[in-house]
C-alpha cells in the first residue's frame, strides 16, 4: 500500500492553471472607459499586450477610468518592456502609460 507524501499539503490562496498567468496593472494618461469599439485606443493596447502572451481577462476600469488590469497567459513581457511598448503606441488617451 502506498504511503501519503507529507509534502502534499493543501494550501489556501493557490491557483493552478495550465500556464502561468501574469496580471499587469496599467495606468493610462486619460480616461479609457469609453474605449470599447474596434479602432479605438483599447484595441491597440490589447493588441500590443497580446504580442507576447494571450490576453485572458480585462478588469473593470478604476480611478476615473485610467487604471485597469490585463491578465495574460504565458506572458514573456517584462514590466519595463511592456511599458515602453505601450508608450511607443503614442495614443491620445494612453500616451504616458505606466505598468505595474
Amino acid at each position: 500500500m502506498a504511503t501519503r507524501n507529507p509534502a502534499n499539503v493543501i494550501e489556501f490562496g493557490k491557483f493552478n492553471y495550465g500556464a502561468p498567468i501574469t496580471s499587469w496593472t496599467i495606468t493610462a494618461a486619460a480616461d479609457v472607459s469609453g474605449e470599447t469599439a474596434p479602432g479605438e485606443d483599447m484595441e491597440a493596447i490589447l493588441e500590443c499586450v497580446s504580442q507576447k502572451g494571450t490576453v485572458i481577462g480585462l478588469s473593470d476600469h478604476a480611478t476615473g477610468g485610467t487604471v485597469f488590469t490585463v491578465a495574460v497567459e504565458n506572458s514573456s513581457w517584462t514590466q519595463a518592456d511592456l511599458e515602453a511598448a505601450l508608450q511607443a503606441l503614442a495614443l491620445g488617451t494612453a500616451g504616458a502609460m505606466t505598468v505595474a
